[in-house]
Parts: structure tokens; C-alpha cells; sequence
């Protein structure tokens, strides 16, 4: 039997430097596969800045002149609410935009964007919205999607704050939101 006993030190030391080569490797790759990540979010956050600050063309002006002139119109209402057609274009409007929220999230909005830096309960929010479940976690959820649907479109998430079983939409917020929902 040939004996390995001076071999395997070597063999021993061979390994723990492959080992070492590896990890060192994986370290490496995880750095710059870390880095990669954060370049491709950058480049992502200034596109979406970039086509926030373009002018708009002429034709999405026309258009959200026309809406606005619409919104206007609605407003000079007593009660300061939308009409049922307005209400209707609005929230489809606003789940094209926003798709994860869905029509209860897009209810949710509009239910906001009628009664702006006024925290509005999450039971009124869930009776707008059509919401079976008396559970806050729900509108919780909606308000989520909401938040992150309005950051995919370059506007912050803090536009809707959050307030003692309420959530509230911030009046600076309805330009920047309109102008999402009436965009061609």
C-alpha cells in the first residue's frame, strides 16, 4: 500500500486555496452583480425623471385641457363632487394607470382625490371601494399598491399619507395625478 501521508497535507492545502479562490470568486461576483443592479435602478429613476420633465406635446395638452375643463365643470357642483360619468372615466382612467390596485384601489383614489388633505377612514374608503371585508389590513393593501403604482410613474409615495385608521391625499399631489390619468 503506497503511503500517502506527505501527499495529503498538499493535497489538504490545495484544496483550502481552491476554497479560498471560490469564495474570494463568489464575493466578487456578488459585488458586481451588486453593483449591476443598483446602475440598472439608476438609469431606470432618471429615465422616468427624464419623461416626467419632457414637455408634453401639444395633443396631451389639448387633452388635459379638455379634461380639466370637465373637472371644472363638475366641481361648480354644490356638493363639490363628481358626477356618476365623471366618476366612472376617473376610476377606469386610474386603473389603466395603475393596474395592480385594481378598481377598489382605483375607487380608493378617487374616493381621495374628492376630498384632498382630508384623512379619510378606511371604513368610508372601503365602502367606496366596494370592499367585502371590514378587516383595515385590506385598504392597507390597496393604499400599498397604490403608493408603489404612483412611484412606477415617477411620483412619490408619500403623496398619500397615513393617518390614525385613515389615509389622506395630498392637494399638491391632484395635478401630477391628473395628468397621469388624462395622459393619451
Amino acid at each position: 500500500m503506497a503511503d500517502r501521508g506527505p501527499t495529503e497535507p498538499q493535497e489538504l492545502h490545495q484544496i483550502k486555496q481552491l476554497v479560498r479562490v471560490a469564495a474570494d470568486a463568489l464575493t466578487l461576483a456578488q459585488t458586481l452583480l451588486a453593483d449591476r443592479i443598483e446602475q440598472e435602478k439608476t438609469a431606470a429613476r432618471h429615465t422616468r425623471k427624464r419623461a416626467l420633465e419632457a414637455p408634453p406635446s401639444e395633443d396631451v395638452l389639448a387633452n388635459i385641457r379638455n379634461i380639466a375643463a370637465a373637472f371644472e365643470e363638475q366641481l361648480m357642483h354644490p356638493d363639490r363632487k363628481f358626477s356618476e360619468c365623471w366618476r366612472d372615466l376617473v376610476k377606469t382612467r386610474i386603473h389603466h394607470r395603475i393596474h395592480r390596485a385594481g378598481r377598489p384601489g382605483a375607487a380608493i383614489l378617487l374616493r381621495m382625490i374628492e376630498e384632498t388633505d382630508v384623512f379619510v377612514d378606511q371604513k368610508v374608503l372601503a365602502s367606496s371601494a366596494g370592499v367585502a371585508s371590514k378587516s383595515p389590513n385590506v385598504i392597507k393593501v390597496y393604499v400599498c399598491h397604490l403608493r408603489n403604482g404612483l412611484e412606477d410613474h415617477g411620483l412619490p409615495a408619500d403623496l398619500i399619507e397615513t393617518g390614525t385608521r385613515s389615509y389622506r391625499l395630498r392637494a399638491h399631489a391632484i395635478p401630477k395625478i391628473m395628468e397621469l390619468v388624462t395622459r393619451p
